[in-house]
Order: structure tokens, then C-alpha cells, then sequence
């Protein structure tokens, strides 16, 4: 499964307004979720010099007592760039063991509110995650469009299909993808 998604980040104001689109368009609220993640591996990906590819990662998640191991690597394919995600279940008992051996993990504490929403006939998972990182002297929110897709080839037209969505949502002509949460911990952005 590749994942597409597109994240923004999103001022306090655009948070409001994104979430009074999402009653407006009967989107559903699924549930809110404290998470936990820690990212015990990061590569630069090969690469990390086109578009959005940055860090191929391993990270542990505790998502509201529910764990999970999660690699994200960046591929390429016919000239589309897209990221292969392979996600499952582990123990609680391997969760603490695994990040016990990582001391340096990155550690990223969010709350993640989980919508249900449609697009031209699509389902996307949408959510919206407060973050408090250690070098923001502010909260930060950021919002997420995601479709998952067998075909790499369908990543490209299904990115921009997510593009428009946001653009509509938040009615704005431009959009500033924002980094993985990774990368912003990692980078200090």
C-alpha cells in the first residue's frame, strides 16, 4: 500500500475555520486519540533532493494504549515519487522492549482528531493533530489528507486530487505542504 498524503500547517484561525468546513460538509468525527511515537530509525532517503521525499523512518506508536510499528520508505517509480508504508500491531510488552534499546529516539507527543471525509467519490482520512515540540515556544496544528492506493502509478493524480480537496476546504489558491512530523522534530522547522 502507498500512502498519499498532503499536510499543512495550519494557524489557529485556519484550524477553526478547517473544522467549521468539516460540519459544513457533514464530514464525520471518528474519535480523538492521544499519540505517542517514537522514531527509533532514520535514513536520508535516496531521494531526499526531490520534491517531498526526505527520511526513510522505523517508529513506535502508542496510540491510546494501542501499539503499532510502522516503516515509511520513499520510492520511484516511472518518475512518481511515493512512499511505501507497511504498518501492524505489536505487544505492549515489545513496544516498551524495543523502545528501551533506542535511549535517542525521537519522541513526539501529539493529539490527533480523526475524521471521515469524501472527494469527487473518494474516501480520505483526515485529521488534525495539535503538537507541542520542543523547540516551538507555541502550539502547532497541522492538518492531513490521506489515501491509500495499490498503484503506484495512480500516487501522482491522487496527490493533486488531495491538493484540490484542500484548496476547496480552506479556500485558498495556494498551499504549503509542510514536512513530516520527523523531519520537523529532527530539523527543528
Amino acid at each position: 500500500m502507498y500512502e498519499v498524503e498532503l499536510k499543512i500547517e495550519l494557524t489557529p484561525k485556519e484550524k477553526e475555520k478547517l473544522e467549521q468546513a468539516f460540519k459544513d460538509n457533514n464530514f464525520e468525527f471518528i474519535k480523538q486519540t492521544p499519540q505517542k511515537d517514537y522514531y527509533i530509525e532514520a535514513k536520508k532517503s535516496k531521494y531526499y533532493n526531490l520534491q517531498e521525499a526526505t527520511y526513510d523512518v522505523k517508529r513506535y506508536r502508542n496510540e491510546n494504549g494501542e501499539f503499532l510499528y510502522t516503516a515509511k520508505v520513499w520510492e520511484i517509480k516511472d518518475g512518481h515519487l511515493a512512499r511505501q508504508q507497511k504498518e501492524y500491531k505489536v505487544t505492549k510488552e515489545k513496544f516498551e522492549e524495543e523502545i528501551k534499546k533506542y535511549s535517542e529516539a525521537i519522541k513526539i507527543e501529539k493529539i490527533r482528531d480523526w475524521y471521515l471525509g469524501e472527494y469527487e467519490g473518494q474516501s480520505i482520512s483526515l485529521t488534525i493533530d495539535t503538537v507541542d515540540f520542543d523547540h516551538s515556544k507555541n502550539t502547532r496544528y497541522f492538518f492531513e489528507a490521506e489515501v491509500g492506493v495499490e498503484d503506484k502509478n495512480k500516487v501522482k493524480e491522487t496527490k493533486e486530487n488531495i491538493k484540490e480537496f484542500i484548496q476547496q476546504l480552506l479556500d485558498k489558491e495556494e498551499i504549503i505542504e509542510a514536512p513530516g512530523m520527523f523531519t520537523m522534530a529532527f530539523e527543528k522547522k
